[in-house]
């Protein structure tokens, strides 16, 4: 095993080191096992999950069964639950959890009534068998060439950055803070930047796209608090989508402007055996 003395590799191997953590926890995106919809107007059950669930006026209501020790908030649910979303696009409505269990409660707007909402509840469980399999991500090697010089720029108008999704009928959007400005081999690039429930994020596609890298695209965080600040954009920081890893996502398509013409050889590349929609 080589022991890596160089700072800047360190800070990086740091950082992989929080992602495996993250992405194998035990309600990471290694651990869902269903994604289930719920229209308006409709109600059902959820294989394993003692209950019902109904979504009507635009909310979704889990009625407990009787005897039955599903969580919410610590507490046993013996009353019916309501969930109501109050944002247009994706939202997390909380979650509810049996044994070890953990039940997302999601709700999307819809593509047809953009007053109305579709709802999803994922099942995640510790004990999914592609948790257990996880032996790592495979990666290019941390090369400081792909820190690139760069500029951020804040957007001037309010603005949704909207993309279509792995699901066919999901759209996404997010607002759009801003733009990362950098020169790749004689070329000017500006990549739309946009804030993903509380992360500054960068959706892109590049070269390696469907090749050594997965085929939606990869994503990219920057340090909210260094915006003004920023003076390169690092690809070895680059990481796959969630939907890499599980069917049971909704993941954002990079959009065409976020096209990276060259080949980014830096970052996660495509994972063994991963998520095929």
């Amino acid at each position: 095993m080589t022991i890596q003395t160089d700072p800047y590799i360190q800070q990086w191997y740091i950082w992989h080191a929080q992602r495996i953590e993250e992405l194998t926890s035990p309600h990471g995106y290694l651990a869902p096992t269903s994604i289930n919809w719920i229209n308006d107007g409709q109600s059902k059950t959820i294989e394993g999950i003692p209950g019902t669930w109904a979504a009507e006026d635009d909310s979704l209501t889990y009625t407990p069964e009787p005897g039955s020790t599903v969580i919410n908030a610590e507490k046993v649910i013996d009353q019916p639950i309501r969930f109501t979303p109050t944002a247009f696009g994706e939202e997390a409505l909380g979650y509810l959890e049996y044994g070890d269990i953990r039940i997302e409660v999601n709700a999307q707007t819809s593509l047809t009534d953009q007053n109305r909402h579709l709802f999803w509840i994922r099942i995640k469980d510790p004990n999914a068998s592609r948790r257990q399999a996880f032996t790592g991500i495979d990666h290019y090697p941390v090369d400081p060439k792909w820190r690139i010089p760069a500029t951020f720029r804040w957007a001037k108008d309010d603005e949704l950055d909207i993309h279509d999704s792995v699901v066919k009928t999901v759209l996404q959007s997010y607002p759009v803070i801003g733009f990362v400005d950098f020169d790749y081999s004689g070329t000017h690039y500006s990549l739309v930047v946009s804030n993903v429930f509380g992360h500054v994020t960068v959706f892109f596609t590049d070269e390696t796209t469907g090749k050594e890298t997965y085929g939606i695209g990869r994503v990219l965080h920057l340090d909210p608090l260094k915006l003004d600040t920023l003076d390169a954009i690092d690809f070895n920081y680059a990481f796959n989508y969630p939907c890499a890893f599980s069917i049971y996502c909704t993941c954002p398509i990079p959009s065409k402007r976020n096209h990276l013409a060259f080949a980014v050889e830096a970052g996660e590349k495509t994972p063994d055996d991963s998520a095929q929609y």
